[in-house]
């Protein structure tokens, strides 16, 4: 009954995360420049990697950097590496830093996700765009664009970890008394 419940779990999480992705493709673009640096899958997938195990997470991540990739003219694979790797990032920043899963530990380990996701994005995109596959280009645009970024998922990260921290234990500390 529990692989049941584990089942329907997983399948859940990956109908909602296809739900935000056509979210962030189809709606997010179309309001302009500060609602198009929300990057919500990875906000989610940050959340995620707080509350559930870490295979999981891979699974999701590499599920939203799939109907990413599907649904932009940069080269295939691309958001999917760009993902996986952040958030591989992420998880061993949380393991060995970031241990206590307060407040400040989900900012920084957001923080240091989208640093890494774009990092990581526009080494690829240099790489493909140096060997003709792609035409995709910084420019001063793309600077602001990043920070907008980083406010944006601060403000998402902040308001799902205070949600979850009323309904849920996950993110309480536990004592040991004596």
């Amino acid at each position: 009954f529990l692989s049941y419940l584990h089942l329907v779990f997983d399948n859940c999480i990956t109908i909602i995360i296809a739900v935000i992705a056509v979210i962030q493709i189809t709606f997010m673009g179309s309001f302009g420049d500060y609602f198009a640096s929300f990057n919500l899958l990875l906000s989610i997938i940050i959340i995620l990697l707080f509350l559930i195990d870490f295979n999981l997470v891979v699974y999701f991540t590499l599920v939203s950097g799939l109907l990413l990739d599907i649904y932009s003219s940069l080269p295939f694979g691309l958001f999917m590496f760009s993902m996986f790797f952040s958030i591989s990032i992420s998880y061993f920043l949380l393991l060995n830093f970031f241990t206590n899963r307060s407040f400040y530990s989900v900012i920084f380990v957001g923080l240091s996700a989208i640093l890494s996701f774009n990092v990581i994005f526009l080494i690829f995109s240099g790489i493909t765009y140096l060997f003709g596959f792609s035409d995709f280009y910084i420019d001063k645009s793309y600077w602001f664009k990043l920070v907008y970024q980083m406010i944006n998922t601060l403000i998402i990260l902040s308001i799902l970890f205070f949600i979850i921290n009323l309904f849920s234990r996950k993110f309480k500390p536990n004592f040991v008394r004596s």
